[in-house]
């Protein structure tokens, strides 16, 4: 009995011991369950840790590298400046400032009788942003006479008008951006950017569910990623942080930093950082991103200044910038731009009778390249002039504004008139190899205005103004004339050289036996008309009469580099190898009355931060006297009024241009220097292996600068009155005359009390 009351005993111990092993093992089963959340929650908590970080850093720090801006030269304008109406129309139209009949608002101008009204953007200027305000601008047939501030009717002593964006430099991950902050969007942009691509996105918290579940249930029933369901904020992440990969795990961790970034940013900074960052479209290897830069690229103009259909255009290529290209598909734009218009009229952002105005509209993008061009001939002179001012900076372009002296008015015509006569001359001579470069710059302050580096002026090739060292001919005669009337007491433009057979004896067993192009010989002729009409053998007498070293001494002023004079008589013909840049640097001191400043092609430099870290402060140099430049450009003058370039005088007779043409041995360059009252142009024409093209620079490099003044109107050139510089009438053999029935009159640089005439009266 007592053996049989422990069994039983001891089976009740046992089942109670069964029953609380399930417990247990339920038990066990929870922890771990807790365990694995605990864990998970724990990896999920450090990888949102690790992702806010990432967020942080991204966006607190620098968000992108922007690419440098290029800017083109600031237009000054002040009362009594040599402008007429259709000269600043013209600027304006550049600038992409739109004509109306009333101005309401910045980037617009009405044009009256005798006076235009500009509603002028506001600017961040080197010195000082100016914000917008309207002026009037009163002419005088070829005057400005006033500029009033319409607002108040002040006068204004000098108004500045916001220059082009040329191009960029470009960033290291070749994206381009034009950064904008949120206040400066038109509240019309967002409203149909939300409108068509997040409408809940101000009470979202960074992902919408609905959004999602659709898109995850299309993508389920189709067994592939076919749809998205991403808000604002997610897409930001994707352009910011991830690939373009499309899965589910990318999606979750797209999802994730979504709510990361709405929980640590303002709906104000999700919504600047999107309108700046988009992807809208590619110029070459270029990413556009941003409606600030697409603006620009696709109509021209700053984003606040883009109409209700051209935004619309903007926001619905959103969807896909390379399939609703418009320079490429426009019929697909149209259509996607229409459906944005109809979806905000839904919405009630605009009525029906806007909408079917708006939709009606023609997309009117500006071609490719219209606006922003890479002009690579004068960046990489830009490029150049960053390295030696810049120093260390010039590493780090990112976010720079770079204000430059290029002119897009006058680079534009310079491309018109080379690509037109180019063309023309590849025909006459067979030769389509063809090659030209081109350089304007300001005859004053040196600043380069244009350049053309080959005959396709927008590829990035040799840059034959740079680096095309070639013999310039008959330019090399000007610094001889230069050195001679330096010595007013031996020289002077009516002084009579020799014209007839020379022999020049070079060493023991060479003589050199210089020609004039025409084989004729005049037996004496007045040292002006020598030069006029590009005579040889009296340039070779004036050369030798005045000495190598002296003209080297010249040539040394004019910015000419010692390593290219050569101690020969030829030099005084031409064996004298510069390039069209060096060229134009050696003009501009003659025509400048001698005063040399460094051609420049840089204004200003801001950083990223707006502060100042370069700005030109060149000034003239007086390196050659006054008076011998004086008469220098009036020879030239006589060039283009009965010289070598006469064919300029029939259309510009009133504009007193000087010029000077340039021919190599055996035709194998064409040169032309022309001058107006505001620029220096230097054109260069030839074969960049060295063979004979047939042109001379009369029949080559003078017919680009002529259809190039088409395009582009000479100022008179009126050289300032220089200090002993008379006007003399001259004889027929160069006699000066008291009572003035000379042939002409001419310039006489007076040195002494000595009678300045002689009659025999």
């Amino acid at each position: 009995m007592a053996k049989r009351t422990k069994t039983i005993r001891k089976t009740k111990q046992n089942s109670k011991i069964n029953k609380k092993k399930p417990q247990n093992k339920k038990r066990s089963f929870v922890l771990f369950l807790l365990k694995i959340i605990l864990i998970f929650a724990v990896i999920i908590a450090v990888y949102g840790i690790y992702l806010d970080q990432q967020i942080k850093e991204k966006i607190d720090g620098n968000v992108w590298q922007l690419p440098a801006a290029v800017y083109g030269k600031i237009i000054k304008l002040e009362p009594n400046d040599c402008y007429n109406q259709n000269e600043i129309i013209t600027l304006l139209v550049s600038s992409q400032y739109r004509q109306v009949r009333m101005t309401t608002k910045p980037g617009e101008f009405v044009v009256n009788r005798n006076y235009i009204e500009i509603y002028r953007r506001p600017f961040s200027f080197p010195d000082i942003e100016e914000s917008a305000f309207r002026v009037k601008i009163i002419f005088n047939q070829d005057r400005i006479t006033n500029i009033i501030n319409s607002d108040n009717g002040m006068p204004i002593a000098m108004l500045r008008i916001d220059p082009k964006l040329i191009t960029f430099l470009h960033s290291p991950n070749n994206e381009q951006r034009l950064f904008v902050p949120l206040k400066d969007f038109p509240e019309s942009l967002i409203q149909i950017l939300i409108a068509t691509e997040d409408k809940r996105f101000y009470q979202h918290d960074g992902i919408s569910f609905y959004s999602t579940l659709r898109a995850l249930y299309a993508n389920i029933v189709s067994g592939k990623t076919i749809q998205g369901g991403s808000t604002l904020t997610q897409q930001l992440v994707k352009n910011l942080f991830l690939t373009n990969e499309r899965s589910y795990m990318r999606k979750i961790r797209e999802a994730y930093m979504a709510l990361i970034l709405d929980s640590r940013y303002s709906k104000e900074r999700i919504l600047e950082l999107y309108l700046n960052e988009v992807y809208l479209g590619q110029d070459a290897d270029q990413e556009i991103h941003g409606f600030p830069l697409a603006s620009i690229y696709y109509f021209g103009r700053p984003v606040n200044e883009l109409t209700l259909d051209q935004q619309a255009l903007l926001v619905g290529m959103v969807k896909g910038a390379s399939y609703y290209n418009p320079w490429t598909k426009p019929e697909r734009v149209i259509e996607r731009r229409n459906i944005v218009l109809k979806l905000i009229e839904e919405q009630n952002i605009i009525d029906e009778e806007l909408y079917q105005l708006l939709s009606q509209r023609s997309i009117a993008v500006l071609p490719k390249g219209g606006i922003i061009s890479p002009q690579p001939a004068f960046i990489q002179l830009v490029k150049k002039a960053l390295r030696e001012q810049l120093g260390k900076y010039a590493n780090n372009l990112s976010g720079m504004k770079i204000f430059t002296t290029f002119d897009p008015i006058t680079q534009q015509a310079a491309e018109l008139a080379m690509t037109k006569e180019i063309s023309s001359l590849q025909k006459v001579t067979n030769k389509p190899d063809l090659q030209v470069a081109m350089v304007i710059v300001d005859r004053q302050t040196g600043e380069v205005r244009s350049l053309i580096g080959g005959n396709d002026p927008q590829y990035a090739g040799y840059n034959r103004a740079l680096f095309a060292r070639r013999p310039i001919g008959s330019l090399a005669k000007p610094p001889t004339y230069l050195t001679a009337l330096s010595e007013p007491n031996r020289y002077q433009l009516n002084t009579l050289l020799d014209d007839k057979p020379l022999s020049v004896k070079i060493d023991n067993h060479t003589v050199w036996r210089p020609n004039n192009f025409d084989k004729q010989f005049r037996n004496k002729v007045m040292l002006i008309d020598a030069l006029a009409k590009s005579l040889n053998i009296p340039s070779v007498n004036l050369g030798m009469s005045v000495g190598l070293n002296k003209t080297k001494k010249t040539l040394i002023a004019l910015g000419v580099p010692v390593a290219e004079i050569k101690a020969v008589p030829s030099r005084f013909l031409g064996a004298l190898e510069l390039t069209p840049l060096e060229t134009a640097q050696m003009y501009q001191v003659i025509s400048n009355s001698g005063r040399k400043v460094p051609l420049s092609t840089l204004v200003a430099v801001l950083s990223d931060k707006g502060e100042m870290i370069y700005q030109n402060h060149s000034s003239a140099t007086q390196v050659v006297p006054a008076q011998a430049a004086y008469l220098t450009t009036y020879a030239m003058q006589k060039v283009v009024e009965s010289g070598t370039a006469k064919r300029l005088h029939i259309n510009y007779s009133s504009l007193h241009l000087a010029g000077k043409t340039g021919t190599t041995n055996d035709l194998r360059d064409s040169w032309f220097v022309g001058v107006d009252g505001q620029n220096v142009t230097v054109i260069w024409i030839g074969l960049d292996d060295h063979k004979s093209m047939q042109l001379t620079g009369a029949s080559g490099a003078l017919k680009i600068y002529q259809e190039y003044l088409r395009f582009h109107l000479p100022r008179s050139l009126y050289q300032d009155e220089i200090t002993n510089i008379k006007m003399i009438a001259i004889d027929k053999e160069g006699k000066r005359l008291c009572k003035g029935n000379g042939i002409a009159f001419m310039p006489i640089w007076i040195t002494s009390n000595e009678p300045l005439c002689h009659d025999g009266n």
